[in-house]
């Protein structure tokens, strides 16, 4: 009976392991960290996962668009390169938040995310563009 009660806790232990990568991270960074993390990651991605018309109001320069919202979302960033560095935005935080759950749920191995969103990014004065300079 000890012997079954020991197997059952490992088995218990082992299942609630979080199944991503040992090696994930995902970090939460405050604009301007975000922003320098960004510019010292070298083939990193920066990924907008707001609609298409939120980015086309205004965006981080460089941001490839992935709409949240989209049925193919989870197609499409399955598709992603296991070996890159991604950096997650949307207007506040809730859409990129679900998203680089979704990404870690792929094993994508470093997601950083921009806390508070574009809105946070805006308000600490960093620069965005608008559709003149988007190219999705």
């Amino acid at each position: 009976m000890k012997q079954i009660m020991i197997i059952l806790f490992v088995l218990m232990v082992s299942c609630n392991k979080n199944t991503s990568s040992e090696n994930s991270e995902n970090f939460l960074l405050k604009p301007q960290a975000f922003q320098e993390k960004f510019a010292s990651s070298p083939g990193a991605m920066l990924v907008d996962v707001r609609t298409l018309d939120e980015v086309r109001q205004e965006h981080i320069k460089g941001a490839v668009n992935i709409d949240f919202n989209l049925p193919q979302f989870d197609i499409l960033i399955a598709g992603l390169d296991k070996t890159k560095t991604y950096f997650v935005y949307c207007a506040s935080g809730v859409r990129s938040a679900k998203a680089a759950d979704k990404m870690r749920q792929l094993d994508l191995p470093k997601v950083y995310l921009l806390e508070g969103g574009i809105k946070a990014w805006k308000a600490d004065g960093l620069p965005t563009q608008s559709v003149k300079g988007f190219n999705p």
